[in-house]
């Protein structure tokens, strides 16, 4: 008798897209809309902001997948150096790929390969590539990382692309600092019609039925009160979600042969070791580079419950508060903590309060 192999349907790894996208059907359902409605639609232009791990990544996958499934062209992108270069790889015909010659002399061969294209040449390949099909989306992620000057040249091409009636559309994600100040920046005031989306914490009783779906799909059950134990535990943060559910599954298919039934220690040990690598991948790195007086002012921090009042803060530190501004700059800036009011900060990551607390001393012994 053949037993059935289950994989884990949990991905916890950067950008890997599960096999559902739960708490984002508004803003998929806007999308898919915007494409069918037609030239002018809100959600044709759409900036996406959230913390790392919010999911911004996989929502740009579905957004690119649902684009594909009504036929159009896609190109998804990571902002980098290379940022036009790697669009223009992506929606490049042939005929209007990037000009390289290729010579061979004596033994000797010499490339030349056109440098990044200038705006008229990549107005001419997006035209194109959104009228070879029914339009032209472009998804590009991580874009605090952008060059100016390429997000610039891609904007005004979309913008006049649009008022050329072309098909095309346009999605942007970034930590929330990031996009705010490209969306400030000078020339490129078209991008702040972009449509908001700004990625919020998963309802917690939407986390629970599709962890709940998950389980049982892999032939695995697990009682109501322990999965809102689990759902309650990923804080409705994408990441954690995903993390959490696969080191629960992981340790309940240790004994899927005796019992598919997950058990209290599965749920108890799971969510252990999601939050020790939750602290790893998440909490360490966001961390990593600060100052002792970036430390202090987020210990300083661990005191509230969840808002701190920057006076405050500074007082807790022995300081006036101009004397903390430019501590508070720098971790707004690394999306370390947002300012959710005037005056006050908190934290921008999930339990990274409770991480400073349970390691202060060892974090100030680095100093």
């Amino acid at each position: 008798m053949s037993v059935t192999a289950f994989h884990n349907p949990f991905r916890p790894t950067a950008g890997a897209e599960p096999p559902r996208i739960i708490g984002r059907d508004d803003i998929a359902l806007e999308f898919t809309e915007s494409l069918n409605a037609g030239i002018g639609a809100p959600a044709r232009l759409m900036r996406i902001a959230g913390p790392r791990g919010s999911g911004k990544t996989v929502l740009l996958c579905d957004l690119r997948d649902r684009a594909r499934e009504l036929g159009w062209k896609t190109a998804i992108v990571s902002a980098g150096p290379n940022l036009l270069l790697d669009l223009r790889d992506q929606v490049a015909d042939s005929s209007l790929a990037a000009n390289a010659s290729v010579g061979v002399s004596a033994g000797v061969v010499s490339a030349k390969v056109d440098v990044a294209p200038k705006e008229p040449s990549l107005r001419k390949l997006l035209s194109s590539a959104a009228k070879s099909s029914k339009g032209l989306f472009i998804a590009i992620d991580e874009v605090q990382d952008a060059p100016i000057d390429d997000m610039r040249a891609i904007a005004s091409t979309v913008q006049l692309l649009i008022g050329e009636k072309v098909d095309i559309a346009l999605a942007f994600a970034g930590l929330p600092a990031g996009v705010m100040d490209l969306i400030n920046g000078k020339a490129l005031t078209f991008l702040r019609r972009a449509l908001p989306e700004d990625l919020a914490p998963i309802n917690q009783v939407e986390v629970a039925l599709s962890m709940g779906d998950s389980f049982v799909a892999t032939g695995l059950t697990i009682e109501d009160n322990l999965l809102s134990r689990a759902a309650k535990a990923t804080k409705g943060y994408a990441y954690l979600v995903q993390l959490v559910g696969y080191s629960i599954w992981q340790r309940a298919n240790l004994h899927r042969a005796k019992s598919a039934i997950v058990s209290e220690r599965d749920v108890t040990e799971g969510i252990a070791l999601a939050e020790a690598r939750f602290h790893d991948v998440v909490h360490e790195p966001a961390i990593s580079g600060l100052g002792l007086n970036d430390i202090k002012y987020l210990l300083a921090m661990c005191e509230d419950k969840q808002q701190s009042k920057s006076s405050e803060i500074a007082k807790r530190m022995g300081k006036k508060t101009n004397e903390v501004s430019s501590i508070r700059a720098k971790l707004l800036q690394r999306e370390v903590i947002q300012a959710p009011q005037r005056g006050y900060v908190q934290f921008a990551v999930p339990d990274l309060d409770i991480y400073l607390r349970e390691n202060a001393e060892e974090i100030l012994e680095r100093f």
